[in-house]
């Protein structure tokens, strides 16, 4: 059985967007998978201190981490089940989609970076804020109170290019979800799981449903 490694804050709430893009790609194949629900300062434990970041899997001998990596290797390996790309323009587009909802990322930092801090399992808390508040340079309460409404402003507008993608299409995918799905939903699930003041509803609508209608595929929890 495959093992996933996942970045894992208090009552184990997997938070990680590149985490939840590997998830939903294990759910979407049909493939068995154990989830090792693992804190930030764990990470270095596994594989001998190999790797840095996670989602990391184990699957027989092969042991590798960085998402798009693990979704080339499970296409490639797993043939005869369900396809995350579905064709090679599907994974050019994840390549794309990918590099956008990066771009979100930024966004959502600043928009909850204290609540995330909140969220964390008690032994990660100093690492978070030593190196998220050398990053910024400031106190991170003060850099989410400061950056919250611009960062939202921002958020919703790259958004906005969603919105009106989805009135074409139910899905970024095409008529069911495939992996540049994922790695959408994995950017939103991050924030709605993290933040303690931006909610589902302040989403425009085909936004909305979209990203329902993928927890309801998956069952995920709100």
């Amino acid at each position: 059985m495959i093992k996933l490694y996942e970045l894992a804050g208090k009552n184990n709430v997997i938070f990680s967007p590149y985490c939840w893009r590997v998830r939903l790609a294990l759910l979407h194949k049909e493939l068995d998978f154990l989830s090792v629900k693992t804190a930030f300062t764990d990470i270095q434990k596994i594989s001998d201190s190999k790797f840095k970041t996670v989602p990391v899997i184990h699957d027989g001998n092969v042991n590798m981490n960085d998402s798009f990596k693990i979704i080339e290797y499970l296409e490639a390996n797993y043939p005869e089940k369900p396809s995350l790309f579905s064709s090679n323009e599907g994974r050019v587009l994840s390549i794309f989609i990918e590099a956008w909802a990066n771009s979100l990322h930024s966004d959502i930092a600043r928009m909850a970076i204290a609540d995330i801090h909140s969220h964390l399992q008690d032994q990660d808390k100093p690492y978070f804020r030593r190196t998220r508040e050398s990053f910024f340079g400031k106190k991170l309460e003060d850099v989410q109170q400061e950056n919250y409404d611009t960062a939202k402003e921002s958020f919703l507008s790259k958004l906005s290019v969603l919105e009106k993608y989805l009135t074409k299409t139910e899905f970024i995918g095409g008529a069911s979800p495939l992996y540049p799905d994922f790695i959408v939903f994995g950017s939103l699930q991050w924030l709605f799981t993290t933040s303690h003041t931006f909610e589902i509803n302040e989403l425009s609508s085909n936004c909305k449903n979209w990203f329902l209608k993928i927890s309801q595929i998956y069952v995920i929890q709100g």
